[in-house]
């Protein structure tokens, strides 16, 4: 409907309340995510009220539509079911628009992958997209670049995540780029990763992911900036997840011996 009648709209702002079981959820991330890049748009934020509900204009169009579908059973209609109820509704004088969505649409809808749970999401006020599958959120919103064009400032502790249970690397960083995900689970099984333990640093494989918990087989060093793999006992070990300070390439050999993080 947005494109239809203005069509060089390419950013979109959703405001509504938080409701866990509806918008502040994994499954409506990845349609936010998604549905709009499909239709045109090139970014999007969804921002989250305060704790409230039936206060805003959606909850006051829900009440005039429910008051006139009571008025047309008073008046001895029958309603059996949504397309009737639609087609009624649609005969009444009213400016707002309606659309009808079939159960068949709505089931196609609701097939989505497997989904990564979002840490942190009962907090989340803002929650922006400016890639396919990808998503930015922090706890307060902010707009204060949007005059300069991004939506993705780095105020109040912006993350960045993906919805899809794919490692995501954040926009405007390459594929060499150390980075922090906002959660580690199961996809990152296998990829490079820094450890802090007492208070030093390790390069290492991420070999498990059990809840907060990470296994790591980790090298050792060996002078500045160079590190070995242990002989013969291999370095395996647990570490909670907020010891991982990193995820990394592959560091690059220098010798038989030793490599070096990039």
């Amino acid at each position: 409907m947005v494109k239809t009648k203005c069509p060089k709209v390419e950013r979109l702002h959703f405001y509504s309340d938080g409701p866990a079981t509806q918008y502040k959820q994994k499954g409506n991330f990845y349609f936010l995510s998604t549905e709009p890049f499909r239709l045109g748009f090139k970014e999007l934020t969804w921002n989250f009220f305060e704790a409230s509900h039936g206060k805003g204009a959606p909850d006051g169009i829900g009440g005039t539509l429910k008051r006139s579908a009571d008025r047309i059973v008073r008046l001895g209609e029958d309603v059996p079911d949504a397309i009737t109820l639609f087609k009624k509704l649609k005969r009444l004088e009213s400016t707002v628009e309606l659309f009808f969505v079939s159960e068949e649409e709505v089931e196609a809808k609701t097939e989505v992958p497997a989904l990564t749970p979002i840490k942190g999401t009962m907090r989340m006020h803002q929650v922006i997209s400016v890639l396919p599958g990808h998503i930015k959120y922090r706890d307060i919103s902010c707009f204060c670049q949007r005059q300069d064009g991004p939506l993705d400032c780095a105020c109040f502790d912006l993350k960045v995540a993906t919805v899809n249970g794919v490692p995501v690397t954040p926009p405007n960083q390459n594929e060499e780029t150390p980075w922090r995900p906002a959660a580690v689970d199961s996809t990152h099984i296998g990829g490079w990763c820094v450890i802090k333990y007492d208070d030093d640093v390790y390069p290492g494989i991420i070999m498990d992911v059990e809840g907060d918990s990470i296994q790591v087989k980790c090298m050792h060093r060996n002078g500045v900036n160079k590190y070995f793999w242990p002989r013969p006992r291999e370095d395996v070990s647990w570490y909670a997840e907020e010891q991982l300070i990193c995820l990394i390439p592959e560091p690059k050999a220098l010798n038989k011996r030793s490599e070096r993080p990039t």
